[in-house]
């Protein structure tokens, strides 16, 4: 059966790329059968990219990069719109038989590693051509990076050869999950074809408890939904779910984080604290189960798609498979609305306007803080604008900041450099709880609004004398100092020996050789203990980045501060 699978992706590859895939480093191959591998390997790629992406097959040509000297890497893409680099590497096995083999995967393991790094030069000119996506990639901290094995063999890659590749991804994944491995063999392959790629529509049964409905003018149901059946919608569809939302889950965010922990810790008041989730269909109908009761009723979605709480949905989801029973019996609600047609407008309205209705951040909540109010009266007297509140207007940027700007040059100045970690990582967490740390080892009766101003200033500085140096930089040098970013603006205010009592102006004449020394003795040291290290990972390693903070030598330029 495996052979006929084979067969039925290749025909489909040949009748949807045939004469688009590029081969003319292959025009003077006389072997028709080595000529065809070549192309089906190709190919397969773009069939990859079609299917993780839900684009189509044409979409990718261009991506391809197979070839002499390609570094085990097959195909290349970066999606703008979901923050993915997609790494690809490509097996064509027409008897249907094998998976990689070790050394095919620790030829893209070193050829991924000189990707992350910039370090392209020596890779063909297919690679070369993917430079603006890899950077595009590298440079964005919130990017993930997705490798793919996609092979038409029926085998699953052995545990050795696995190994290689989870190891990698390990140290990559030290802080936060920025890169993950998709295997795509023969089964997934075929399922992609047989569906026609694009997928079919979704259709679940939805059993509602205390539900509603409307029916004039647009028809829809409300109700509570168990969360176990929410986990199940998502462990079925992934992120084809959210096909019409404006945005897939994002399982880095803090808010997402808040919600495991909420339905882990309290499953009980899940309904209490979420906003719910609202999904569209083409046809909504109720089953005979249940007659006219209320109080649960089950009903037949057709073209199902959430689009407003894929974080609630991919959070569920994360919570159950950490704890089935537990989480099972929590609720959620979920209204669902009638869409006949897929480009009806009303359908389009629905989805912009449940997603740009205001909502509520964590650093929304800073401004109960009274000590902002505070800090913001005393610097009226210098004539400085301080702004705490989410949407306040801005002013003159030589006479005003804002509460980011605050924190950032108070993590930088703070002793700790793990408070200067957060900051890079998840910025957030610094405004948790404005009753304990971190928050308070920040923002206290101590700090008053002058001084704050002067750390903003210093900064400011720093910044761009970094910015400047960085520019100049290539490769993976110029990767540490933009990831670094934090980190080197922590350095170089301790080579400044900033007090809470310094003055701008005190410092500012030392701040161009302060930024270089920090940045060169950063790099040296990365280059020197941490060279397998991705530096978007890296520098939100709080362990890593105290033992770097160790290793550099502190010497006040400005003693007498």
């Amino acid at each position: 059966m495996s052979k006929l699978h084979v067969n039925q992706i290749a025909g489909f590859l040949k009748k949807n790329l045939d004469g688009k895939v590029d081969l003319s480093d292959y025009a003077r191959t006389k072997n028709k059968s080595e000529r065809e591998k070549v192309f089906l390997t190709r190919a397969l790629s773009t069939l990859a990219l079609a299917h993780l992406t839900e684009k189509p097959l044409t979409d990718f040509v261009q991506n391809i990069t197979d070839g002499s000297i390609d570094g085990g890497i097959d195909a290349i893409y970066f999606s703008e719109k979901d923050k993915k680099l997609y790494l690809i590497q490509t097996k064509w096995h027409d008897d249907g038989n094998g998976s990689i083999s070790q050394g095919d995967m620790l030829k893209f393991i070193s050829g991924v590693k000189k990707i992350i790094d910039l370090n392209i030069e020596g890779f063909n000119d297919r690679v070369k051509l993917r430079k603006k996506d890899i950077e595009g990639a590298v440079y964005d901290a919130n990017a993930k990076i997705i490798l793919v094995i996609a092979h038409t063999g029926s085998e699953e890659i052995n545990d050795l050869v696995r190994s290689d590749i989870d190891e990698y991804i390990s140290k990559q994944n030290d802080t936060s999950e920025i890169m993950t491995l998709e295997v795509l063999n023969q089964s997934l392959l075929h399922k992609a074809v047989s569906a026609g790629l694009a997928g079919n529509p979704i259709d679940v049964d939805v059993q509602l408890l205390n539900w509603g409905q409307l029916r004039e003018p647009r028809k829809a149901v409300y109700g509570r939904v168990f969360v176990g059946d929410v986990a199940s919608w998502y462990t079925t569809n992934g992120q084809k779910l959210f096909e019409k939302n404006l945005r897939q889950f994002l399982p880095a965010s803090t808010v997402n984080q808040d919600l495991v922990d909420t339905l882990l810790k309290e499953p009980g008041d899940f309904w209490y604290f979420n906003n719910g989730i609202t999904a569209i269909s083409r046809s909504l109908d109720k089953k005979l189960l249940g007659g006219n009761q209320t109080d649960t009723g089950t009903w037949e979605c057709k073209g199902f798609s959430v689009v407003n709480g894929a974080q609630t949905v991919g959070s569920i989801h994360a919570a159950y498979i950490v704890d089935p029973k537990k989480t099972g019996d929590a609720t959620v609600s979920v209204r669902i609305i009638e869409i006949a047609d897929d480009y009806d407008a009303f359908g389009l309205d629905v989805t912009r306007n449940t997603n740009t209705q205001n909502s509520v951040e964590k650093r929304d909540f800073v401004a109960l803080d009274p000590e902002q109010e505070r800090i913001r009266l005393e610097l009226i007297f210098d004539g400085i604008e301080y702004t705490y509140k989410s949407g306040a207007e801005r002013g003159d940027p030589d006479k005003h900041f804002d509460l980011t700007e605050a924190t950032i040059a108070l993590a930088c100045n703070h002793a700790d450099v793990g408070i200067a970690v957060l900051a890079k990582r998840e910025i957030g967490r610094l405004w948790d709880d404005i009753q304990k740390a971190p928050y308070r080892n920040l923002f206290n009766r101590s700090v008053s609004g002058p001084q704050i101003w002067q750390l903003v200033q210093t900064l400011r500085d720093v910044e761009r004398e970094a910015t400047t140096l960085v520019i100049n930089l290539e490769g993976r040098q110029r990767l540490i100092g933009v990831h670094g970013n934090r980190f080197i603006q922590w350095a170089s205010f301790k080579k400044l020996n900033i007090t809470k009592d310094t003055l701008y102006q005190q410092v500012s004449a030392n701040i161009p050789q302060c930024t270089k020394d920090a940045l060169t003795e950063v790099i040296e040291e990365i280059q020197n203990s941490y060279s397998d290290s991705y530096p978007a990972s890296l520098f939100k390693n709080q362990a890593k980045c105290k033992a770097i903070a160790s290793k550099l030598v502190i010497s006040p330029a400005n003693p007498s501060a």
